[in-house]
């Protein structure tokens, strides 16, 4: 087991990962990590005192992460902006979550009634219930878990389907299912919601929107524009519509970043084991990797983190 590995992209069940943050504390001990961030969809409810104290005894340090989840005003392109360093008891965050969480539930409404016209139930009410902060990799697991869904799947897909094909045939933009946000978040606003809180924006996984069409010269263009922090360089991707295929942009993205002047991040954007759910995934700490996170990385961050906060004062 490769030891002192360092995440700064992952999730809990406070929104689609599989772990309790208490869980993950203690498998990213048993793994080797020794610096993570916690990185939730639209919510920071994973993280409390306990949390903190549990991270020290473990002898891990836990830094403060949200994933917002927004759209670039110009180009229309969804982009994951990370916030890393953040202050978890800033109003304007708190704010903010709490209008996502209500805004994600009516979304999901309309999202049910679109699966529905496709021949596929969601139990809408019992994920909903779960106060969980809902993604479409919830809707996914539901209707892969209702048995009343089998026959109908396998005929749209041939077989059961990974959640992340799931996903991309009948959720996201231009799919049948699909639901555009009312009043999406813009990527300049989550960034400076993460400025406000204390924090550092990095660009989640670039090399996503690279892989689904979005060129590579638009996507830095996009990063620049938007005025990130970061760049999450060090990250691994999977198409799902292509037989799970490995693929990534270290160099491309790390090249930029180091031309630009702006931080490097990495993580696993860790959800879970489950390689039957999930498909191809990277490990936890991207272990099994020759291109992992570095502390040079989290020293970066830290001291960025701890000079805006001095001239905050």
């Amino acid at each position: 087991m490769a030891a002192d590995l360092i995440d700064l992209h992952t999730h809990t069940n406070c929104s689609d990962g599989d772990y309790a943050p208490a869980e993950l504390l203690r498998l990213a001990k048993k793994r080797g990590i020794k610096t993570i961030a916690i990185t939730d969809h639209d919510t920071v409810d994973g993280y409390d005192k306990e949390l903190f104290l549990l991270a020290k005894e473990l002898e891990i340090e836990l830094i403060p992460g949200i994933e917002f989840s927004t759209i670039d005003e110009e180009s229309g392109q969804k982009i994951h902006a990370l916030g890393l360093g953040i202050d978890l008891e800033n109003k304007v965050l708190r704010e903010e979550c709490a209008q996502l969480r209500a805004d994600r539930i009516k979304l999901m409404g309309q999202i049910a009634e679109k699966l529905a016209s496709c021949g596929f139930v969601l139990r809408l009410d019992e994920l909903v219930a779960s106060g969980e902060i809902i993604t479409k990799a919830h809707i996914a697991r539901d209707v892969l878990a209702n048995e009343v869904n089998r026959c109908r799947l396998i005929k749209a897909h041939g077989n059961m389907p990974l959640q992340g094909e799931f996903i991309e045939k009948w959720l996201i933009k231009g799919c049948p299912a699909f639901v555009p946000k009312a009043k999406p978040l813009l990527t300049h606003e989550a960034i400076d919601i993460i400025h406000q809180a204390g924090g550092i924006s990095s660009c989640a996984h670039p090399s996503f929107n690279v892989m689904k069409g979005f060129s590579f010269e638009n996507m830095k263009q996009l990063i620049l524009r938007n005025k990130f922090d970061a760049v999450e360089a060090v990250n691994i991707q999977y198409d799902k519509e292509n037989g799970d295929q490995r693929f990534d942009m270290i160099r491309e993205f790390t090249q930029f970043a180091k031309e630009n002047d702006l931080l490097v991040t990495g993580g696993s954007d860790y959800h879970s084991d489950n390689h039957e759910l999930w498909g191809n995934m990277p490990s936890l700490g991207m272990a099994d990797e020759a291109v992992r996170s570095r502390q040079e990385m989290v020293d970066n961050l830290n001291l960025l983190t701890a000079s805006r906060a001095t001239t905050a004062e």
